[in-house]
């Protein structure tokens, strides 16, 4: 281990650098959430800790807003927090996956000769109405065969 006041080489990690006498801990990781609401809107400029400490007013345009598609979130994060964000990201994909296919498993396929059927459908009846405008004018203008 290295002190990192002196950068003295240690032999082991003791409650204290031999050297410089300044007290060492071991490293820790972990997660620190924070928030930070930063609002320019019109003439008033504010800046909260949390939703909850913006003004009511400003509040609710402010919820409305982040709802919206425009709407967008920075996320800064070291390695490892950007190791979680992925784990839970692909959790929540994975979640998203399985129920969209619990939904196509639940809405029946449409029948395979249906769509070729209604085509066919479509193209007899356009034929037909061709043949009765041809035999409606030949009969109206008295023209013969």
């Amino acid at each position: 281990m290295i002190c990192p006041n002196c950068h003295a080489e240690l032999e082991s990690s003791p409650g204290t650098c031999p050297e410089c006498g300044i007290r060492l801990v071991r490293n820790v990781s972990g997660i620190i959430k924070t928030s930070a609401v930063l609002i320019a809107a019109g003439e008033e400029q504010g800046f909260y800790q949390s939703v909850q400490d913006v003004p009511e007013p400003l509040r609710t345009q402010l919820i409305e807003t982040t709802g919206s598609p425009n709407a967008g979130t920075i996320v800064i994060a070291d390695k490892a927090g950007k190791e979680q964000i992925t784990q839970v990201m692909a959790r929540r994909e994975a979640r998203a996956n399985a129920l969209a296919a619990a939904a196509a498993a639940e809405t029946p396929p449409p029948a395979p000769g249906r769509s070729r059927l209604r085509k066919n459908w479509l193209a007899i009846a356009g034929f037909a109405l061709v043949l009765v405008l041809a035999a409606t004018a030949l009969a109206l203008f008295g023209l013969r065969w």
